[in-house]
């Protein structure tokens, strides 16, 4: 998997990173919902945050 996103950019190391970390956890669990894919409440809402981002795309995510 880090070989399909090693040309991820999405303008911020850290938005690359949780948008990494957001696929394998989505990946792991495919029929989860959000807060059930994710470990704890402040991933949740990490996930949401990243998810409802004006500045990413799901384009941007699909490019690599």
């Amino acid at each position: 998997m880090d070989e399909e996103f090693e040309t991820l950019d999405l303008g911020d190391p850290r938005r690359d990173r949780r948008a990494k970390e957001l696929v394998k956890r989505f990946a792991s669990r495919p029929t989860a919902s959000i807060p059930g894919a994710c470990e704890g409440w402040s991933e949740t809402i990490a996930a949401y945050r990243f998810l409802g981002n004006e500045h990413i795309d799901w384009r941007d995510m699909m490019q690599p």
